[in-house]
């Protein structure tokens, strides 16, 4: 089973308009609402492609049902520990002329320390041999900014391969942990390091100091540029085929899917890379953050070209 996290689950309200201006009113706009998280986008997405997965996950009860039938409704299992209060809400208003956005982004109820706690003994009781974790996405507030480095120790103990994705004190703290599997952004990777990276070479000799700290495999991800990956001596380039691109938001959460599943059908290096990045190429195709097809993915594999670097 591959298992994702959620620990800042949130509802997504998406308006699309043709203008939008500020102190006017809007009235009879499209809405969609959208039970989000890094960690629904990828669990639905490694279904997707055919393998089991669940959402495993802190849910406030006033939010509970729209999660569960959301998940339900994609096929993907859930794993949630109740706490009062109802999810934060994030407003996205698109606007067709000109092409942007703007987003307005709430706090949801506050979930306190003893969560987290309560949060490691909930997820110790479903690790089993075998599994794949993944940990991404913000932990919200006051759970404690080292949650994911915590159960990436438990998880190591318990034989369950790990995957992380995260950003700020928490993917610092995770990395220490030491996951198996390393997904950042090229902007979280310079973060890491606490400078500015240049250059295709920069960038493998920087995640060659990850691979040192016990990290097996490094994914740096470069937006429509593609992705740099690491393991042992091997440095790959992977490059996406040129799609058109309707929505970008997920596309790195669909990459990581691409990771999981490979990883779970034993691929070869170059082939979780060829996957991971076609899986990024196709969700850029469909508005929604968990939209593609299987045969979309299947066929994009064969366009992406990989170069050692």
């Amino acid at each position: 089973m591959i298992y994702c996290t959620l620990l800042n689950p949130a509802l997504d309200l998406v308006y699309s308009t043709e203008k939008f201006s500020a102190g006017g009113t809007l009235r009879d706009i499209p809405l969609r609402v959208v039970p989000s998280g890094k960690g629904m986008n990828v669990a639905c997405i490694v279904r997707t492609l055919g393998e089991e997965s669940a959402v495993v996950g802190i849910m406030p009860e006033e939010s509970r049902n729209r999660f569960t039938s959301w998940l339900d409704k994609k096929k993907v299992q859930h794993r949630f520990m109740a706490v009062q209060g109802e999810a934060r809400m994030n407003v996205t208003i698109l606007e067709s002329e000109g092409a942007q956005s703007s987003h307005i982004n709430s706090r949801g109820s506050p979930i306190g320390r003893e969560a987290g706690e309560e949060f490691l003994q909930f997820a110790g009781s479903h690790l089993a041999a075998g599994d794949e974790w993944c940990f991404s996405g913000s932990i919200a507030p006051r759970l404690g900014e080292d949650l994911y480095a915590r159960i990436i120790a438990q998880c190591k103990s318990a034989g369950v391969d790990t995957f992380l994705d995260t950003r700020g004190k928490a993917l610092s703290l995770g990395i220490a942990a030491g996951p198996l599997v390393l997904k950042p952004n090229s902007t979280e990777f310079e973060d890491i390091f606490g400078e500015q990276i240049q250059g295709v070479h920069h960038l493998a000799l920087k995640g060659k100091k990850l691979l040192d700290r016990g990290i097996s495999h490094v994914f740096i991800t470069l937006g429509s540029d593609g992705m740099i990956a690491l393991h042992d001596s091997d440095c790959l380039l992977s490059v996406p085929p040129q799609v058109k691109s309707i929505d970008t938001v997920g596309c790195g959460d669909a990459l990581m899917a691409g990771i999981l599943v490979a990883w779970k059908r034993r691929f070869s290096f170059s082939e979780t890379c060829r996957l991971a990045v076609a899986c990024g190429a196709a969700k850029a195709m469909h508005a929604g953050p968990d939209a593609l097809t299987r045969d979309e993915v299947w066929q994009l594999m064969e366009d992406v070209k990989i170069t050692a670097v």
